[in-house]
């Protein structure tokens, strides 16, 4: 029962994150893989009170492939947001030819 309220809690943080990501113009979800795959080992050890209900290290790693594969999806549907209502507005001195 455990692994699965996990799964779904990490799908539920992935989702959030997403939003966030698709939201804001600068942040981007390769950002967040960049700094999730460069701390899994700290973000293992963090976690490592998990090994006594049964979780090993591998389903933690699975469950940060879980966060970001749902992040990703998320930012896919919500980057459309910022694009349709903040256009990018030329400066009126410009001429196009």
């Amino acid at each position: 029962m455990l692994p699965l309220f996990l799964v779904i809690l990490f799908c539920i943080l992935g989702v959030i994150t997403g939003i966030a990501t698709g939201l804001l113009p600068g942040l981007h979800v390769n950002n967040i893989a960049l700094i999730l795959l460069s701390l899994s080992g700290a973000i293992v050890a963090g976690f490592s009170f998990l090994f006594e209900y049964g979780i090993s290290e591998q389903f933690i790693l699975i469950l940060i492939c879980i966060y970001i594969i749902s992040t990703s999806i998320s930012h896919t549907f919500h980057d459309v947001i910022p694009s349709t209502f903040l256009p990018v507005v030329p400066k009126v001195d410009l001429k196009f030819v």
